[in-house]
């Protein structure tokens, strides 16, 4: 990565995780969804990052949000799964092969359908691990699978919010 492209995503964490922090972390919609917005860091770090990067830059962030809320690894737990998914999510979804290396994902280098797919499974798999982490047991299947659905469309709908407020000027 070049030099710029590290302070813009040093900024883009601290903004995430204060937004996180202070604003997401007391919204709970119908009192069953939350928004995870601090996982648009992972999806948008650069295909060229080596996914052991992506899992430590994502356990950091995570453990950072653990360390503000006092969760025992949950979101550290969470985010590393997700980041270890990332680059299969991103293959799954990636039509043209020829600038894999050099890409990042957005709207814009993948298309709105495909970005729209990426972010919708790796939404799901941060929530799913947030909520089965949390709860530990599957007590009560329904209410969890609520929590799952209406915070991954919670989630989904913050993330592509700010992919067209953050999208490149190019």
């Amino acid at each position: 990565m070049k030099r710029l492209s590290v302070a813009y995503y040093i900024v883009l964490a601290f903004a995430l995780i204060l937004l996180q922090v202070t604003i997401f972390s007391n919204i709970a919609l119908w009192g069953v969804a939350t928004p995870f917005l601090f996982i648009y860091l992972i999806m948008k770090l650069p295909v060229s990052v080596s996914p052991n990067k992506v899992m430590t830059i994502a356990f950091f962030v995570g453990l950072t949000i653990d360390i503000f809320f006092s969760t025992p690894g949950v979101y550290s737990l969470s985010s590393v799964i997700t980041a270890f998914m990332r680059k299969p999510f991103i293959t799954l979804v990636l039509q043209h092969e020829d600038d894999y290396g050099t890409m990042y994902p957005s709207i814009k280098s993948l298309g709105i359908a495909p970005f729209t797919v990426f972010a919708l499974i790796t939404s799901l798999t941060f929530t799913s691990a947030v909520f089965i982490i949390q709860s530990f047991s599957l007590y009560n299947p329904l209410y969890l699978v609520l929590k799952i659905a209406t915070s991954t469309l919670f989630t989904y709908i913050l993330i592509m919010a700010a992919e067209y407020i953050l999208k490149e000027r190019r």
